[in-house]
């Protein structure tokens, strides 16, 4: 009896030992923890940076290589992935072996010093790549399949899946498989006559990509590179908000970019934007992220000795390698020469390779479109010679400021700019002029403010008429008619070109940007002419590396702070301020929605809502300061969140109530009320279905050993290139002027001569019917496309068809 006790007395004591022991070591374990955590603090931050340079590093890894194989008419997979592979190993190594974890940012509460800790939280990097790739999915599943040559998507498509199977931008007429027959044509929407070959009207940027898409996957992975891409450029867009406003803002500022229909629209086929996009948020990130390592108090963590000249080089390359995707882009990145000028000013070391790359990617650009577009830079002439001469505008001003690299005409410049003149006026009185930097921080304020109210004034003040295209012109006077406008085919409604932003991004988020840009532009130029003791960058005291155990940053005064901010926020702000006033003034695009939408996707609604998002970003920042509560600046922001997204998800998704309820009568009113909604908007559709395998079909019947002559131009301008990029058959037309029933019957002759088989397509039975030919449909295709609107923002899509009959002549 007494044994009993004592067993469960030592079995007790056993148990709060082991309870001891399990407890001392679990604080020993969360102490270690603990000690980790900090010890790797930089991990989140850097992890964030590394994500987001990753596909502008991969594009210039790709684009590169690939247009000097493309030039030298040898682009082939293996040859290209030898290539490509070590590149982007090479370009990850030196820019991922040193790169910052945090970033200082304009107008930080209170004037906090970089002795913080770093904000990347774990969970905003998990967020931001989780949109982007849910973007992409989402893209993927709604792609548009433009397969049939509609407008510039299908010539993207024809272009990549050519250059895929032959590796030469050269697709010969072959006038010989029509046996030199009179009155053919040979050109096609897109593609140009040059000699005996045809030549794309399009820079081969964005054709390199889908190449890669069609090595992977035929046409079908083709078709799928837009989402890839529309999911990589907002991933480049989630890491420039972060460097500038924020990690978790990034994540509000990409969901909102996500839910905008000109972004979903156009990563959802092949256009341009997105990838211009890409490169573009990523060589700001670059130049961003080279700047703030040299700063070692704000961050930097490196494995190497690198000092951030690499980043800076390689930012300069992907922004000049915008213009190898879109001429256009040629303009967008004149205000990179100035910001130059002012590096080199500041005897900053990233000036020389940040230059360095900008010339070599705009130069490479340059070259493509030389040797593989010399036609089409010829049409596009009016437009390049305006480039010049803003690019001369922004040469002078370039100009303007090399001097300041002299501390003392910088001293010179600030003194003359704070003196205020005076002058004796009527009775005596003195009479004070505001001082010429007063005038330059007014004028800060005044133009972003004049700026808006002129664009929205516009409508009411101008009607830009102006438009010579014949094809433009019929269908701006078919869909006025369709809307109930009045007829004037001439319209090009670019004075409603901001209307258009409030479409899709919304009135608050303009007024928001219109905020930021006032703010931000103030205390750009209370900063440059504030006088302080000139100190030259050699002569700067050397901050500490960050790479302590506690992770605690070295403190830096709030005004060092700021003017770290300010130098990167130059050139993004830059761009933004010079697109948004060039694109607003003259799209240089068709006047229908969705499709002038696309001029808004590259720089102009991003832009716009980075400044949105960054002065959101202060107002809750000066909540804050001011006292508030955490609930009152969670409100705050959850408000200014608010405001940014449901204009743009409204307008993507469109939804409306159904008369009818899609469940049962035993069902909640809520669950009525949900299944009574109905989303008719573009967001929630998709377009073209069904082409490829129309496309496919088409291939079938047409078979091998032929020549396709279409009947007529029209058939030829949707038609013709399929036939000959994807089927792989010679392809011609017959003109205006020769199509009568005998011409038609000698070309026919010609090709029999040849030994070919000659195959007659058309848009009806009777355009390609003749004595003894039996015609029949090869594609009959009731699909839908974007419906297209003048005066309000896309509300869905409408019915679209495609119809082809094919006609084989006896003798073939």
């Amino acid at each position: 009896m007494t044994e009993e006790p004592q067993r469960r007395r030592r079995f007790s004591g056993g148990l709060t030992a082991a309870g001891t022991g399990f407890r001392s070591r679990y604080r020993e374990s969360a102490a270690r923890g603990g000690q980790l955590v900090r010890r790797l603090w930089w991990v989140p931050g850097w992890a964030l940076a590394a994500v987001t340079l990753a596909p502008a590093l991969l594009a210039v890894a790709w684009l590169v290589p690939g247009t000097w194989l493309l030039i030298a008419g040898r682009l082939l997979p293996l040859p290209m992935t030898i290539i490509f592979v070590p590149l982007a190993v090479a370009l990850f190594y030196f820019t991922m072996r040193r790169l910052p974890a945090s970033w200082p940012r304009l107008g930080q509460a209170g004037g906090k010093t970089a002795g913080q800790r770093p904000d990347v939280p774990a969970a905003a990097l998990l967020a931001v790549v989780a949109i982007a790739a849910g973007f992409g999915i989402w893209q993927a599943v709604f792609r548009s399949e433009q397969v049939f040559v509609a407008g510039d998507p299908g010539v993207y498509l024809q272009y990549g899946y050519w250059i895929a199977q032959h590796g030469t931008t050269q697709i010969p007429a072959s006038p010989g498989s029509f046996g030199g027959a009179p009155g053919l044509d040979f050109a096609t929407s897109g593609f140009l006559v040059t000699g005996s070959s045809l030549s794309p009207a399009y820079l081969p940027g964005l054709p390199l990509v889908l190449a890669a898409g069609s090595w992977l996957g035929g046409l079908g992975g083709a078709l799928l590179m837009p989402a890839v891409i529309g999911g990589c450029a907002l991933l480049s867009f989630g890491g420039l908000v972060t460097r500038l406003c924020g990690a978790w803002w990034a994540v509000a500022a990409e969901l909102v970019l996500a839910l905008c229909l000109p972004e979903i629209w156009a990563s959802r086929t092949p256009f341009s934007e997105p990838l211009v996009q890409l490169l573009l948020f990523g060589g700001l990130c670059l130049l961003i992220d080279s700047l703030t390592v040299r700063r070692r108090g704000f961050g930097g963590f490196g494995f190497g000795s690198g000092d951030g000249l690499a980043l800076a080089g390689l930012g300069g390359l992907a922004l000049g390698l915008t213009v190898l995707v879109s001429i256009g882009s040629l303009g967008t990145v004149l205000p990179a020469f100035p910001v130059l000028g002012l590096l080199f000013a500041a005897r900053r070391p990233q000036a020389a390779p940040f230059g360095a790359g900008l010339l070599v990617g705009i130069g490479t650009g340059l070259a493509a479109g030389l040797v593989l577009a010399r036609p089409y830079l010829s049409t596009v002439a009016p437009q390049l010679r305006l480039i010049g001469l803003c690019a001369a505008g922004f040469g002078v001003a370039t100009a303007l400021i090399a001097p300041l690299a002299v501390p003392s005409v910088r001293t010179w410049v600030r003194r003359v700019c704070a003196v205020e003149l005076q002058f004796k006026w009527f009775g005596g009185e003195q009479l004070i002029l505001p001082s010429l930097g007063g005038v330059l921080t007014g004028l800060a304020v005044a133009v972003p403010v004049v700026a808006l109210a002129g664009f929205a004034l516009r409508p009411y003040l101008q009607t830009v008429r102006g438009q010579t295209d014949p094809a433009v012109i019929r269908q701006v006077a078919l869909l006025q008619r369709l809307e109930h406008l009045p007829v004037d085919g001439l319209r090009q409604y670019y004075e409603s070109s901001l209307t258009w932003v409030f479409w899709y991004l919304g009135v608050p988020t303009v007024l928001l940007a219109c905020a930021g840009a006032v703010v931000i532009g103030r205390r750009a130029v209370l900063a440059a002419l504030r006088v302080r003791p000139e100190q030259s960058a050699a002569d700067a005291p050397p901050r500490s590396s960050p790479g302590s155990a506690t992770g605690e940053l070295p403190a830096i005064s709030a005004e060092e702070l700021e003017g770290e901010a300010l130098a990167l926020w130059a050139l993004p702000f830059l761009i933004i301020g010079w697109s948004v006033a060039t694109v607003l003034w003259d799209p240089s695009v068709v006047p229908w929605q969705p499709l002038a939408s696309h001029r808004l996707v590259p720089v102009v609604l991003p832009g716009l809502l980075l400044l949105a998002v960054w002065i959101a970003s202060r107002l809750t920042s000066r909540a804050s300061v001011l006292g508030a509560s955490r609930t009152a600046v969670v409100l705050v922001a959850t408000c200014c969140v608010l405001a940014l997204a449901i204009p743009p998800l409204v307008t993507t998704l469109n939804p409306t109530l159904a008369a009818k309820a899609r469940v049962g009568n035993s069902s909640s009113g809520i669950s009525k009320l949900i299944s009574r909604v109905k989303l008719r908007g573009v967001g929630a559709s998709a377009t073209y279905s069904g082409s490829l395998a129309a496309a496919a079909a088409l291939c079938a019947a047409i078979g091998q050993s032929a020549s396709v002559l279409f009947v007529n131009q029209q058939s030829a301008q949707s038609y013709a290139p399929v036939v000959r990029d994807l089927c792989g058959q010679p392809t011609a037309s017959l003109v205006a002027t020769a199509s009568s029933p005998a011409e038609l019957k000698e070309a026919v002759s010609a090709i029999e001569r040849t030994g070919r088989r000659p195959v007659l397509l058309g848009l009806s039975a009777a355009s390609v019917s003749a004595s003894g030919i039996t015609p029949r449909q090869v594609v009959a295709l009731q699909t839908s496309g974007d419906a297209e609107e003048l005066t309000g923002p896309p509300g869905g899509n409408w019915p679209v068809s495609y119809s082809l009959w094919l006609a084989t002549p006896a003798g073939g």
